[in-house]
C-alpha cells in the first residue's frame, strides 16, 4: 500500500511545486495563503511612488517638434508659476526670461540655493529641467526668441542651448504640479496630432524596416522583368500617335500641280 500512495501523493504536489518555480505563479499562489504584508516592503513601495522623477522620466517634445504640431508659444508678464498649456488654443505659456554672460552662474546659485532651504517643491530646478526638456538645438531657441519668451543677449543661439542642457547636472529633480500639468497636457495634444502619428508610422513600419523596403523593391523588379519578356515576345506600342495619312483630294490637288509644272 505504500508503494502505491507514494506515486499518487508525487503525482498530486509535483505538478504544483514545478508551477510554484515559474515566476508570477509563486506569488499568486502565495497572495491568498500570506496575509500579513511586510510593512518594509509597503514604505518601500510607497517611496517609490513618491520619489523624484528621474531624467528618463521627463519626456516632452521640443521647441521645434511642437511648433511643427501646432502649438504656439506665448509669453507670460508673471512668475514659474504662469507656465501651462492650454489644449484648445494650442497655446504654451511661458515666463520671460533674459539671458546674457552671468545667467548660468546666476541660475546654478540660486537652484544650489534653493536645493538647500526649500523645504517643498524646487520650482525653479523643476523649470530649468523644463527648459532642458524644450530646448535641443540652436533653432529651438532661435523660435522661442522670436516668440519673445527668450531675451538673448550671449553670442549666440547654440550658447543658450548649451546652457539649458547643462544645468540638468546640477540641480536634484522635484515634481511641481502646474509644470507636471503642462508637460502632461503638452505631450497628449502633441501625441493626438495626425502629423506626429503618420510619421511614427513611417519610421516604425517603413523607414525602420528593411525588410519591407526589400519586399518592394523585388516586387518592383519582377513586375518590370515580367514587363519586358512581354514586350519581348509582343510588340508593344510606345504610344506614339500615327502620322495622318493624306486625304484623297490632297493627291489630286498634288498630281495636277506636277503635271501644271
Amino acid at each position: 500500500m505504500r508503494y502505491v500512495t507514494k506515486p499518487i501523493e508525487f503525482a498530486i504536489k509535483a505538478p504544483w511545486k514545478m508551477l510554484a518555480v515559474v515566476p508570477g505563479v509563486g506569488s499568486f499562489m502565495s497572495a491568498g495563503g500570506d496575509e500579513s504584508a511586510n510593512p518594509r516592503d509597503l514604505s518601500s513601495s510607497a517611496g517609490y511612488l513618491t520619489r523624484p522623477p528621474l531624467i528618463e522620466e521627463i519626456m516632452i517634445p521640443s521647441v521645434s517638434e511642437l511648433v511643427n504640431a501646432g502649438v504656439k508659444f506665448v509669453p507670460t508678464t508673471g512668475d514659474l508659476s504662469s507656465v501651462a498649456f492650454d489644449a484648445k488654443a494650442a497655446t504654451f505659456s511661458l515666463p520671460v526670461v533674459t539671458l546674457d554672460s552671468n545667467t548660468e552662474v546666476v541660475l546654478r546659485n540660486l537652484a544650489a540655493y534653493e536645493a538647500a532651504s526649500a523645504s517643498g517643491p524646487l520650482v525653479l530646478a523643476r523649470y530649468t529641467e523644463l527648459m532642458n526638456g524644450i530646448i535641443d538645438t540652436d533653432e529651438d531657441v532661435a523660435l522661442l526668441r522670436r516668440r519673445g519668451v527668450v531675451l538673448n543677449r550671449m553670442k549666440s543661439d547654440g550658447e543658450v542651448a548649451k546652457l539649458w542642457n547643462g544645468m540638468t547636472r546640477s540641480v536634484r529633480l522635484t515634481k511641481v504640479a502646474s509644470m507636471d500639468r503642462a508637460v502632461e497636457e503638452a505631450n497628449r495634444y502633441y501625441n493626438s496630432r495626425w502629423r506626429v502619428k503618420a510619421k511614427r508610422f513611417m519610421r516604425k513600419y517603413v523607414f525602420s524596416s528593411w525588410q519591407v523596403l526589400t519586399f518592394l523593391a523585388a516586387v518592383m523588379m519582377l513586375l518590370l522583368t515580367t514587363l519586358q519578356a512581354f514586350c519581348s515576345v509582343y510588340t508593344c506600342s510606345r504610344g506614339s500617335a500615327p502620322s495622318p495619312s493624306p486625304r484623297p483630294g490632297d493627291r489630286r490637288h498634288r498630281r495636277v500641280g506636277l503635271a501644271g509644272s
